[in-house]
């Protein structure tokens, strides 16, 4: 009895499926990236309009301002359990965080976005892999000291030791609140970047990101260009509307 087989030559031999076009896949990839940062740019929209927002009601007088006690004055919570010992408590202005390490942490922003584009850019046009992968870690370290810097400016955010009746709690003004989000969202974005620019340099160091197979790495630069850009705008924002 005769068996129907499929000869070699009806055997389907494209590689992972794909029929298309690198660069056909490319853009369509590239619109994806550009309607993720569409999003991006709503949330950012919306927290500037929040920031700007309550400091344009200042609820209170509570945007800068909070009625309790400085908190290099309070060492424990337990220290103010039994509420003779509480001091009175008044309102207390705190200040706007640092306008120049704020500009800090975002023109370093721009100079990592800046290696990497530049990386990216020399990859097409001179195929040069290894300069690439060397340019990429620079980049990705820096992102990394973004990072790390956004730490070290929430750990900055004034706060103020409030008690109430028989709640005892750290609380923020509308300012620090809305700083905090601000400076989550910068440090979300460049831990982000780092696990990304990471990835393009492990891809390229194994050869799989080439000068001819450039394309996620041209995705990756789109993204890092729109993070320094929101940085500046948000920069310009905090440093410039934050007086009482």
């Amino acid at each position: 009895m005769a068996t129907n087989t499929a000869s070699p030559a009806h055997v389907d031999h494209h590689e992972g499926g794909h029929h298309e076009p690198p660069l056909k896949v490319y853009g369509r990839q590239r619109m994806a990236i550009w309607l993720f940062i569409a999003g991006d740019i709503i949330t950012l929209s919306a927290m500037l309009f929040t920031y700007l927002y309550l400091r344009g009601v200042n609820t209170g007088n509570h945007w800068m301002s909070i009625v309790g006690l400085p908190v290099d004055k309070v060492h424990t919570y337990s220290y103010y359990e039994n509420l003779a010992n509480l001091p009175t408590q008044h309102l207390i202005h705190t200040q706007a965080m640092s306008p120049s390490f704020n500009w800090l942490v975002t023109a370093i922003g721009v100079v990592s976005a800046l290696i990497f584009w530049a990386a990216e850019r020399n990859l097409r046009k001179t195929k040069n892999r290894s300069a690439f992968t060397a340019s990429a870690t620079v980049a990705t370290l820096v992102a990394v000291l973004v990072a790390y810097m956004s730490v070290v400016q929430l750990k900055h955010i004034p706060q103020v030791y409030v008690a109430i009746n028989d709640s005892h709690t750290l609380s923020y003004t509308a300012y620090s609140s809305v700083m905090m989000v601000l400076i989550g969202s910068t440090l979300v974005h460049f831990l982000l970047l780092t696990f990304l620019g990471l990835g393009m340099v492990i891809r390229s160091a194994r050869g799989v990101l080439t000068g001819e197979k450039w394309y996620q790495a041209g995705l990756v630069r789109l993204f890092w260009v729109w993070v320094a850009i929101s940085g500046v705008v948000v920069s310009a924002l905090a440093t410039t509307v934050n007086v009482h």
